[in-house]
């Protein structure tokens, strides 16, 4: 495995011209920040970086704990004018941790007890039911008296007698009225709504359009966090 290399590489630009690499990763997705794309001839590539290099600085600021916007932050403000310290080859760089005071006794009511784990599967009574009728699989038998109890299937709420000839027939008689011509029938007009254009609110609205008089209502701002997972720079 080829030694790990510690890189600075300078950026530089004159005007708005994209840098050409994509940055991923940061503390808050428990990832090291990884350049993980750089465009074929771009300003990037010019200055010597390259796809997988680690990035531990930007403009002399250690960048390892930085959050993915913080350090799209660091670039964006850096302008036309940064340096990048970059690692390349071997693994990802991680801080040297040393502790700085003593380490708990064994008997230290802070040590966590050592467990085991196992993931056997233990059969487990199944739990019944009701009152767990042929749980064990065994054949059903018929009643002490050895007959067989016939099923009866009682139908409930059945329509049929709702919507019979006689039921029908008293409904109808019920609303009947003599109607024009001293005819006895059902007037199935009677409780119609008059339409009445001038009250309605969509005419209303559609005529508004028509003459641009409507105003649209005040569409309140939503407030959207977006989560920085990938940057294009």
């Amino acid at each position: 495995m080829a030694q790990p290399q510690l890189l600075q590489i300078k950026l530089s630009r004159f005007d708005a011209q994209p840098w050409g690499f994509r940055l991923q990763g940061g503390v808050d997705f428990a990832q090291p920040l990884l350049v993980q794309k750089v465009n074929a001839g771009s300003l990037s590539e010019q200055a010597g970086l390259q796809p997988g290099d680690a990035v531990i600085k930007i403009n002399d600021v250690d960048v390892f704990n930085f959050r993915h916007k913080d350090a799209q932050d660091i670039v964006v403000r850096s302008g036309n004018n940064f340096v990048i310290t970059v690692q390349r080859g071997g693994s990802t760089w991680r801080p040297h941790v040393q502790p700085t005071g003593n380490l708990p006794q064994p008997n230290s009511p802070y040590l966590q007890t050592v467990t085991k784990t196992s993931l056997a599967h233990q059969q487990q009574d199944s739990q019944h039911i009701g009152c767990g009728y042929n749980n064990s699989a065994r054949p059903f038998t018929n009643g002490g008296d050895g007959g067989v109890k016939s099923i009866v299937n009682n139908q409930y709420n059945t329509p049929v007698g709702i919507y019979s000839d006689e039921s029908i027939a008293e409904t109808l008689s019920a609303q009947a009225e003599v109607l024009a011509g001293g005819v006895l029938g059902v007037n199935f007009k009677k409780n119609e709504k008059e339409y009445q254009p001038d009250r309605s609110e969509v005419l209303k609205f559609l005529r508004e359009e028509e003459t641009g008089q409507s105003t649209p209502d005040k569409q309140k701002e939503m407030d959207f966090r977006f989560l920085y997972v990938k940057t294009n720079f």
